[in-house]
């Protein structure tokens, strides 16, 4: 059966509300549309006036697999606790302390951008052509992704552990998925992320060295901010160029094998 590459974009008044993606099967596409739709004119950022959505057939071929990032909870008591431990692992990745607290910096300030900052770690030089847009990660997906998972208001928790409910959140699984492809990506070294939902105050930090560490306590509730920073050595492999880091993250089909391992 033919698989589809679903994207969508909500925006008021020009600013960005809300987006989100899948890969799906023929006899999915329609309801998967339909669930993104109510995504946009319900976001807790407000209704968008604005939705746009892309369907195209993906050739099963173009298809890379990966496995994801093993998954961490850290049980922060606050924000200060919070940014100490982005702080402390963004030393782990070998980024100086000046260069980590630059990065803390700029990511708390970051709202309502439709993609990533992409930035290189030595220099700390924003790499985005446009700082609006940023960086997008797109074209992936789980293996055997359920569709019911796109709307973020389905959960199914009764009589299931706190992984199991975990795998029902619809604002984890579609960042582990995100995460594994961008780690997966040359000299990505890591990537930091706050939703910019007003209601989700749980961000994360990934990367291929210690997995998808998700961090509580990055915002208070009620704050719309929120974004990503995808963390960028071109020390790392000098075979590959910045053009080809961002035609992996905008370009490349991936599918998220369903393997997930919580450590």
């Amino acid at each position: 059966m033919n698989l589809y590459s679903i994207k969508m974009r909500g925006a008021k008044e020009h600013n960005h509300i809300s987006g989100a993606e899948s890969i799906v099967s023929e006899k999915d596409l329609q309801n998967a549309v339909s669930v993104l739709i109510k995504r946009a004119l319900t976001h807790s950022k407000g209704k968008s006036d604005s939705i746009n959505i892309k369907i195209e057939e993906i050739n099963k071929e173009e298809i890379k697999y990966i496995d994801p990032l093993y998954v961490t909870t850290l049980n922060t008591k606050n924000k200060k606790e919070s940014y100490e431990f982005l702080y402390n692992s963004l030393l782990k990745l070998n980024i100086n302390s000046k260069n980590a607290i630059y990065i803390i910096d700029l990511f708390k300030s970051i709202k309502n951008m439709r993609g990533a900052v992409l930035l290189d770690v030595n220099n700390i030089k924003r790499l985005e052509k446009d700082k609006l847009r940023g960086i997008r990660a797109t074209y992936m997906d789980f293996e055997d992704s359920k569709v019911d998972r796109l709307d973020k208001q389905y959960e199914c928790t009764d009589n299931l552990n706190k992984n199991e409910k975990l795998l029902q959140n619809t604002h984890f699984i579609e960042a582990l998925c995100l995460s594994s492809k961008v780690c997966n990506a040359p000299n990505i070294i890591g990537e930091i992320c706050c939703s910019d939902d007003k209601n989700y105050t749980t961000g994360y930090i990934a990367s291929k060295e210690f997995g998808y560490i998700r961090v509580k306590h990055m915002k208070d509730i009620g704050e719309d901010r929120g974004g990503r920073i995808f963390l960028y050595d071109p020390t790392i492999d000098s075979r590959y160029t910045l053009e080809d880091t961002i035609k992996y993250l905008e370009n490349t089909k991936v599918i998220i094998k369903d393997k997930i391992i919580f450590k």
